[in-house]
């Protein structure tokens, strides 16, 4: 008999105490505040000032210039951010939008979103879990839990399981009595945990952020200075004010932020044809970074192509048994490809078992057919075990396949032939094979019974070992990363024999390394846990939360952590680690939304090839930051010095914005985009508590932008004896540019003979716009020029 479930009137009365079965998701923002959000900061206050002074003073070529400078950057900007996170909205696909419920003593359908606590849910293959509950009836019921747990087999449910929002019914009937809605549900605590998670912003932003501060005060300081300098020598107030502006935009790199988002735009896609890709550019450069990274084996360092590598068992009969155990309940299917060769449909490791009898044993399938399967229990994750009950000429068979420690419990043997058995199981795995144990036994009954029963006094068949091969390239990748500085650890769900043997067989391990299971790592203290972890290589029987405290710990003393992850659960890390990186072919839709890189190969080689282009994408735009900084302290000391001797203006505010921009743009683009270096990885992780502008960088951009200053001040004051200040200021603007262009090949240095094309094609296109500018009379009025 079918409970009567809630009245309508109560269920309103619960609604209106829990609120809708929604998960809780931040306001998105709208698409005009994401686009006006790119306008704020400190180089755009000053640069808005300075156009802002233009027109109050009638210039306006020169204020709409600086705006259109300032509008250029924020485009670019905008174009990246509309492409947010979806994290939480792709979390909203879980809840289904209709379910059957029992209300007012039948069955009725509702919104998913008016589901509350209390409420009976009716069960039907197929269908998505809605909320969080317990089960009160069930007929066979199957349920798909891989977004949690990672297994893909079917668990089974009875009365008084628990099951939970997102997961999928395979197989059977029940009833849900609904415990938990919304936010309350294990999907909504993921979902306000994502909400409340910031992501880390990287090294180059904090520092970029730092260092653009900084100009923002020299700028705004040095220009109040001159300013009252000019008011002392009773210069006219429009003279004082341009010479301000002058100096406040000679100080800030204008073209800095377009360079990077173009830098970082170019890196996404060399990435992209190297099978990673970026979600968000910012973590291009971060990669570079990377001290430490967390990685799944299966897949990752390993083919993930499960093949059948070793077998245990006393004789034929047994091993013939163990054939149709195999057989039985398998969950994959094979495609057959030419050549004789299969692919896998379905669970890997059942993938594996079928292949394997198929090709060992062809007289399995007509074994099959002469019986009938009575019952299945499926893959419990309790007690680790696949049950299936198959009848044959009267004889009831029992096939018991799973978990070795926990299939050996079940059978009945003595201590020493137990004994002997563990060792066999443990020799297994320590060649890195995931052990499958099989067990058996016959009645004549065939009254229905509890699995319990089944699965007792049970006679132990033999194992079957699978082995994933490592990747062939793993082993020279691996020894590459940690000549780059990068400490690599193994985060697997397999034992610690099997973690121990594929860890040694691809090279990962030291002399003094350090293998454990999460749950014991975790158990320790802290003090203890923190001298662990300098050691820690591989942790074995993880689980997701491992995953994240052990990602936490790192970031905690300061590295710079990267993250594999695929499943719902690895979200949560990918998010909060410095750069969370995705699986391509085997990741959740959650997973790769949490993401900030996605490798579309699931391939440990791939990352590598991602830190490297990363390393070389910072160098690259430090050097064009080197280069932006040295050209503006050029000017700066110009503009500067200028008008502490009374001079008239060497340079002007739309003269400055064209090199700043577009002389100074080009080249800076060329040194941020430069070809990669093969020499990179030789290096460690750059140190990002190291300041963007070290002395020794500091001491290059002071000696070379005021030696050059100082050098093209003189010459001004010589031209200032026989020439008007127009055309000596022409002669300056030119020479500046044209030495900046030679210090665009001082700075990349002596790495080949003949110059990129990029190079060159930035000298001649510089060359030429300056040429354009310099004798075309409409620019000569824009740009304040004579000849």
């Amino acid at each position: 008999m079918l409970p009567h479930g809630l009245s309508s009137a109560e269920a309103q009365k619960r609604l209106e105490e829990y609120g809708l079965n929604r998960l809780p998701i931040q306001k998105k923002r709208s698409t005009i505040h994401v686009f006006l959000a790119q306008f704020i900061s400190f180089i755009n206050g000053l640069l808005c000032l300075a156009a802002l002074f233009s027109f109050v003073f009638s210039d306006l070529i020169d204020g709409f210039f600086i705006l259109a400078t300032i509008f250029l950057n924020g485009v670019f900007s905008f174009i990246q951010e509309f492409k947010a996170e979806k994290t939480l909205e792709k979390l909203l696909d879980v809840s289904p939008q209709q379910v059957r419920v029992l209300r007012d003593e039948k069955e009725s359908i509702i919104p998913a979103p008016e589901l509350v606590p209390g409420d009976i849910v009716i069960l039907l293959e197929g269908d998505k879990i809605p909320a969080d509950g317990v089960c009160i009836q069930t007929t066979n019921l199957e349920l798909n839990e891989s977004t949690f747990t990672g297994e893909s087999l079917p668990v089974e449910k009875s009365n008084k399981d628990q099951c939970f929002m997102g997961t999928l019914v395979t197989k059977g009937k029940g009833l849900l009595l609904i415990q938990k809605t919304g936010g309350q549900t294990r999907f909504g605590q993921l979902a306000t945990t994502l909400s409340t998670l910031s992501s880390e912003k990287t090294p180059l932003a904090k520092q970029l952020s730092s260092l653009g501060k900084v100009l923002t005060l020299l700028a705004i300081g040095v220009g109040i200075i001159v300013t009252l300098e000019g008011l002392f020598y009773r210069q006219p107030l429009t003279s004082v004010v341009l010479s301000g502006v002058s100096i406040a935009v000679a100080a800030v790199p204008e073209g800095l932020p377009l360079v990077l988002t173009v830098a970082l735009a170019l890196g996404t896609s060399r990435l992209a044809k190297k099978g990673a890709l970026i979600r968000k550019m910012d973590a291009v450069e971060t990669l570079g970074a990377i001290q430490v990274l967390l990685v799944d084996k299966t897949g990752t360092l390993t083919q993930n192509t499960m093949r059948v590598k070793k077998i245990w068992s006393k004789n034929n009969e047994d091993l013939q048994q163990i054939h149709l155990a195999a057989r039985l309940s398998n969950t994959a299917s094979l495609i057959e490809k030419r050549g004789g060769s299969y692919e896998i449909v379905g669970d890997k490791t059942d993938g594996a078992l079928l292949e394997w009898s198929k090709q060992q044993n062809s007289h399995v399938d007509t074994l099959l057919k002469s019986g009938v399967v009575l019952d299945e229990f499926v893959f419990d994750t309790k007690t680790k075990t696949v049950t299936t009950v198959w009848s044959q000429k009267n004889n009831v068979h029992v096939f018991v396949r799973g978990a070795p420690e926990e299939v050996l419990t079940l059978c009945k043997t003595d201590s020493k032939t137990l004994q002997s058995l563990e060792t066999e199981f443990q020799s297994f795995a320590k060649d890195g094979l995931r052990v499958i144990a099989f067990a058996h036994k016959t009645t004549n009954s065939i009254k229905k019974t509890t699995r319990k029963d089944h699965e007792s006094n049970l006679t132990f068949l033999g194992f079957v070992g699978i082995y994933d091969p490592p990747r062939k390239e793993v082993k020279e990748v691996l020894l590459k990363a940690k000549h780059a500085g990068i400490r690599t650890i193994m985060v697997t769900g397999d034992n610690e024999l099997t973690a121990r043997h594929i860890a040694d067989e691809v090279g990962l391990l030291e002399n003094d390394a350090t293998i454990m299971t999460g749950e014991a790592f975790f158990a320790l203290s802290q003090e203890e846990a923190r001298k662990r972890i300098k050691t820690i290589q591989v942790i074995a029987r993880a689980q997701p939360e491992h995953k994240l405290k052990l990602a936490e710990m790192f970031q905690k003393d300061g590295f710079i952590v990267g993250v594999t992850g695929d499943g719902v659960n690895d979200s949560l890390v990918l998010k909060k680690a410095h750069v969370g990186i995705a699986m391509g072919e085997s990741g959740t839709d959650v997973a790769k939304e949490a993401s900030d890189i996605i490798i579309t190969d699931d391939n440990f080689s791939t990352i590598i090839r991602a830190i490297e282009e990363g390393r070389a994408i910072y160098h690259n735009i430090l050097k064009a930051i080197l280069y932006l900084l040295t050209s503006n302290i050029s000017e700066l000391t110009l503009v500067v010095v200028a008008a502490m001797l009374n001079l008239p203006a060497v340079l002007l505010p739309t003269q400055i914005l064209w090199i700043n921009l577009v002389t100074d743009g080009l080249p800076a683009l060329a040194l941020a985009t430069d070809s990669t270096s093969h020499e990179i990885l030789k290096d460690p992780p750059r140190d990002t508590s190291t300041p963007l502008i070290t002395r020794k960088r500091l001491a290059f951009i002071l000696t070379g932008g005021i030696g050059l200053g100082i050098l093209l001040l003189l010459l001004y004051k010589i031209q200032l004896a026989s020439l008007n200040p127009t055309v000596a200021r022409t002669i300056i603007f030119n020479l500046l540019i044209f030495s900046h262009l030679i210090m665009m090949f001082v700075i990349r240095g002596r790495r080949s003979h003949i110059p990129p094309r990029m190079f060159i094609v930035t000298t001649l296109i510089t060359i030429a716009l300056q040429g354009v500018i310099t004798f075309t009379p409409f620019f000569q009025n824009i740009f304040h020029i004579g000849i």
